[in-house]
């Protein structure tokens, strides 16, 4: 399985999930349910890039050690800034929603797997 069919089952999946935190969103007049599960997908998208580069380069120098350690903990930062936005702005973001964006990477590989080994 290759980045871009994740890529292509993730935003199938967003859009699924962007509306059911829609609708959550319209029925508690909150505009904070689908931002926070926005920017939860947007930082799950940059922690994937972080993740295809870091297997880019450990394939490539062959020099891993550091290199692993290091982008752990860049995925971690790039994590906790978006628990924090949704923290300290409660009226913007919700939690749930930053928690629900960030497993879409994970349920998308789920999904094409399955769909894939269903085939």
């Amino acid at each position: 399985m290759n980045e871009k069919t994740v890529l292509t089952q993730s935003i199938i999946l967003f859009f699924i999930g962007f509306a059911i935190f829609s609708i959550i969103g319209i029925n508690t007049q909150e505009i904070s349910y689908p931002l926070g599960f926005l920017l939860g997908y947007v930082f799950n998208i940059i922690v994937f890039y972080v993740i295809i580069f870091t297997s880019d380069m450990i394939l490539n120098l062959k020099k891993s050690v550091s290199l692993v350690i290091i982008m752990n903990i860049v995925k971690l930062i790039v994590y906790a800034i978006g628990f924090l936005l949704a923290i300290f702005f409660p009226n913007m973001f919700s939690l749930i929603g930053v928690f629900f964006g960030y497993m879409m990477t994970q349920l998308s590989i789920f999904s094409a797997n399955y769909f894939s080994k269903r085939r």
